[in-house]
């Protein structure tokens, strides 16, 4: 069996659903740095996720039992998991993975297997985890982001939807909606990391106001066109409401002002742009 055929869930489950692992890796935990990670969880929520295995109904942890009791001090309803169906096909997993061998595995796939190394055979240590694998650090590093990003980007990766650039730049973003926006946009229109870039830029711009009024004062190349106020202001109808069902479209300056403007201000005769 290869690891892509080695059964696994990434997905967020209910903190009182998971149990503690039957024989714990740590009997005593630091109460001060328990503390600070479960402040930083309060923060910026888990960034690496706990490795369970379901039994029955409920779920043991495989690794990260020291992330559980810290998520339930900060308050944590749910927490992000790698849900193996059974202890059985994790302890299998485990078992691959101690072969140290890695095959061609895609971006999202190869970035679960950095994870799952670093816990069960590198001991949360990236140096240990850098010399097992023989890449640069930063190689390491940046597939481990990918893991420990939006679980909604790291999943359209793994169905190969969008690209491994276009995936950093949508973790970029944490607002909800709009990360959902700029991700279905991507994933349609098969954007390069380099325009959505330029989406990312313009909606940052977008939230620091100019003049004491919110808007952008610059347009990027590889972006949408900007509207007269804000970014996220339909150029048809003005208003800035349902941003999520708008369409972020790529248009020449000299196009918008030959066909676009004529045609939202009512001339049915666009003039034909220079070419």
């Amino acid at each position: 069996m290869s690891f892509t055929q080695i059964p696994r869930e990434f997905k967020e489950l209910p903190i009182h659903l998971v149990d503690a692992p039957a024989l714990p890796a740590r009997t005593q935990m630091d109460e001060d740095k328990l503390r600070e990670l479960a402040e930083s969880i309060k923060a910026i929520g888990l960034q690496q996720p706990m490795i369970v295995a379901r039994t029955g109904e409920r779920y043991q942890i495989i690794a990260g039992h020291r992330r559980r009791v810290a998520c339930e001090l900060a308050g944590q309803v749910t927490a992000p998991c790698i849900v193996y169906p059974s202890l059985e096909v994790a302890l299998e997993a485990i078992k691959y993975a101690e072969n140290r061998f890695r095959e061609d595995l895609n971006a999202a796939d190869e970035a679960l297997y950095f994870s799952e190394l670093l816990e069960t055979q590198c001991g949360n240590d990236t140096n240990r985890l850098v010399d097992l694998v023989h890449e640069s650090r930063a190689y390491v590093e940046g597939r481990l982001l990918l893991f420990q990003g939006h679980s909604d980007v790291f999943e359209a990766l793994r169905a190969e939807s969008i690209s491994i650039g276009a995936a950093h730049e949508l973790n970029k973003c944490h607002d909800d909606v709009m990360r959902h926006y700029f991700l279905s946009n991507a994933i349609r229109d098969g954007a390069s990391i380099t325009i959505v870039r330029g989406w990312m830029q313009q909606w940052t711009r977008s939230l620091v106001p100019s003049s004491g009024k919110p808007g952008i004062t610059a347009v990027d190349a590889t972006a949408a066109p900007v509207p007269q106020t804000n970014y996220f202001t339909c150029y048809v109808c003005g208003k800035d409401h349902d941003v999520h069902l708008m369409t972020p479209i790529n248009v020449h300056g000299y196009c918008r002002k030959a066909i676009l403007d004529p045609l939202v201000h009512g001339d049915v005769t666009p003039a034909t742009p220079h070419t």
